[in-house]
Formats: C-alpha cells, structure tokens, sequence
C-alpha cells in the first residue's frame, strides 16, 4: 500500500489515515507537503513579526535606544522569528520523531509523517491567534485558548505563569492525537507511548517558559 500525504485527512480520519500508514510500504507527497508546512509557519511567524508580536521587550527598551537602535533591533526580531519559523518545525519534525523512534520502534519516515499531521494543528492555532493578538493587544500568557490568563488568579510567579500560557488547548490536542496514532503504529505499551509523548510536550513547554522568563524577544 502507498501512503499519500493529507493533512486534512490525517486530521478529520485519524483512524482511516493511521490504519494506511501503518499499512504503507511506501509515502507520496513527502517533499511537497514538507515544503509546504515550512512555507506557511515562515509567513505565520513572519506576519507575526511584522506586526509585532512578541516584541514586548524590545518595546520596553524603547525609550533608552536610538532611533537607529530601535530599527535595527525590529530588524533582529524579524530575522530571528523567520529563523525560528524554520528552526521548531525542524526539531518538532526531526528531533521530536527521534525520541519517539528511540523509545516506541516506529518507522522513523512514519513517525515524522505523524509529526506532519500534527504541526499542521500547531499552526492553525498561530493562524487563529494572529488577529486575535492584533486586535486584542494579547500576548502569549493572555492567549485565550491556553491557561496563562487562569493561572494568573492562582499565583504570582512568573515563570509558571510562562508556563501555562504555553499550554493551551490545541497543545493538548496535539498531544491526544499524537499518542492516538503512535499507540497504533507500535507495538510498546500504551504507558510507554503516553509518556514518550508526554516527555517531548513537557520539554516543549518548559524551554518555552524558560526563554520567555528570561525575557527572550524569539520565543516558539
């Protein structure tokens, strides 16, 4: 059987796309469809920056630089989203697949076309908080689809508060899914799925609440 490569299917059939991976002796579409996600998360993280978003620090700089400071400080917060719009992608596609490789004895072209479908939810959400943080004026630890804003009623701490924000909804949705098609493609228990999935999401989140505590302009 030959796989081809959909990521509206993978997300709307999981069952049917997960039964014909596992199946597959072969993938189509690999390289275009790659291409393709690597093109849409450099313009989502590049209309971010363009409009600013997640420049709070550079913002609050602003009365002590220059005006040719200033400029040249946005022009490294572009080039650095653009970079990280090519940089997370590749450890989620690469990276993340080879823990998962390690840990559950998937096929790693599989398991990066598992990876594949997934993102593909990752960047729906960036799509959706666009305008969202536009017009609302929001950042990530007010993103109303993640736990910044409740954890703000519980605590004070600043770091946990990065850290919720970066848990959101679609996070675990990401979550659910990925395990939902790995426990399928392997034949590892179902703890050693949920906790090879669960170790790779925590890292995540917790890199990402590190960099933002430490008030780092490029943050994933």
């Amino acid at each position: 059987m030959i796989y081809q490569m959909h990521f509206v299917k993978g997300l709307l059939h999981p069952a049917l796309s997960r039964y014909q991976l596992k199946e597959a002796e072969a993938v189509t579409r690999f390289g275009p469809s790659l291409f393709m996600l690597y093109a849409v998360s450099l313009l989502v993280y590049g209309v971010g920056a363009y409009y600013g978003l997640g420049s709070e620090s550079i913002s609050k700089e602003l009365t002590k630089l220059t005006p040719g400071e200033y400029e040249a400080a946005k022009m490294l917060f572009l080039y650095g989203k653009l970079a990280a719009g090519v940089v997370f992608p590749s450890l989620f596609f690469f990276a993340a697949s080879l823990i998962y490789w390690m840990f559950l004895d998937i096929p790693y072209i599989k398991i990066v076309m598992v990876q594949m479908i997934v993102f593909s939810l990752y960047l729906l959400e960036k799509l959706l908080l666009v305008p969202i943080s536009i017009y609302l004026n929001v950042n990530q630890d007010a993103n109303p689809f993640s736990f910044g804003v409740i954890s703000q009623h519980f605590t004070s701490n600043e770091y946990l508060i990065h850290l919720f924000g970066n848990i959101t909804l679609f996070q675990l949705s990401m979550l659910a899914l990925t395990c939902y098609y790995l426990k399928f493609l392997s034949e590892k228990s179902r703890f050693i799925v949920w906790l090879s999935v669960a170790l790779v999401f925590i890292i995540t989140w917790t890199a990402g609440a590190f960099l933002a505590y430490l008030d780092v302009s490029v943050i994933l």
